[in-house]
Formats: C-alpha cells, sequence, structure tokens
C-alpha cells in the first residue's frame, strides 16, 4: 500500500492500480460465479468510495448485483461499508473487526440477509488485506 495508506490515482496510479485489482480479487472469490469490476469514484488518503460492477461468466452486466464499496478509517483499523447500487432499502453492511448489517433506510442495527454471507466474506477478505500493522 502507498504511505498515504490509501493511494490517491492521481499521484499513484501503481499504487491504486494494486487496490483495485486486490479488491476485485477478494470479490470474485466471495461472491462466485461473478466476476467484479472495480470504478472508484471519490479518493482521499484516508478514504475511498467506488462501485464494483458485476458480470456472469458470459460477460453480461448484473446492475442488480452491483456494489457500492467505502474504505475508510486508519491503516491499522479500516472500515468498509458495502451497500447495493439499485436498492437503497436493502441492508447495508458495516464490517470493522465485526460485521454490522444496518437497515438501508433507517440506518438501525438489523438481522443479516439470507444473502448476506458472501458480502461479509468479502468485507473480511478486503479488511485483512488492508490492514497495516
Amino acid at each position: 500500500m502507498a504511505k498515504d495508506w490509501l493511494p490517491a490515482c492521481i499521484s499513484d496510479p501503481e499504487g491504486c492500480e494494486l487496490l483495485t485489482q486486490s479488491i476485485c480479487r477478494a470479490a470474485d472469490l466471495s461472491r462466485p460465479p461473478y466476476r467484479h469490476a472495480f470504478l472508484p469514484s471519490e479518493q482521499l488518503g484516508d478514504s475511498w468510495i467506488g462501485r464494483l460492477e458485476v458480470r456472469s461468466q458470459d460477460g453480461q452486466r448484473q446492475p442488480a448485483l452491483d456494489l457500492e464499496l467505502e474504505i475508510y478509517g486508519a491503516a491499522a483499523d479500516p472500515s468498509l461499508q458495502l451497500s447495493w447500487c439499485e436498492d437503497e432499502e436493502r441492508p447495508l453492511l458495516w464490517q470493522g473487526r465485526h460485521p454490522v448489517w444496518m437497515d438501508g433506510t433507517s440506518g438501525q442495527a438489523c438481522p443479516r440477509p439470507d444473502d448476506g454471507i458472501p458480502l461479509e466474506t468479502l468485507a473480511r477478505r478486503l479488511r485483512a488485506e488492508l490492514v497495516q500493522g
């Protein structure tokens, strides 16, 4: 990772590419059989926001499965938030040291949805790659 813990694509294109590849690899492993592309939309030294776009094995876009990913916090203790791009009312996942599911409308804690395990797996994988000791 870059010195500023999260790279800025303008000043550190190589670090940006490495982080993007890590995000996509973790998503591909966590949500088979889909393939993922990460499109950053906001980048600061301590946060990244972007869209994880999903394609089927044969390359067909699956926009209903797209996720917004926010990475923020500190290198030693990063936090992630995953939410559905197409349905803001679906529960979203906040992942720090533990996963917390929140109602997409109220922000109140809620139970993990039936299809939540792959998102928790993705968040754990990404956080493990991001933690810098």
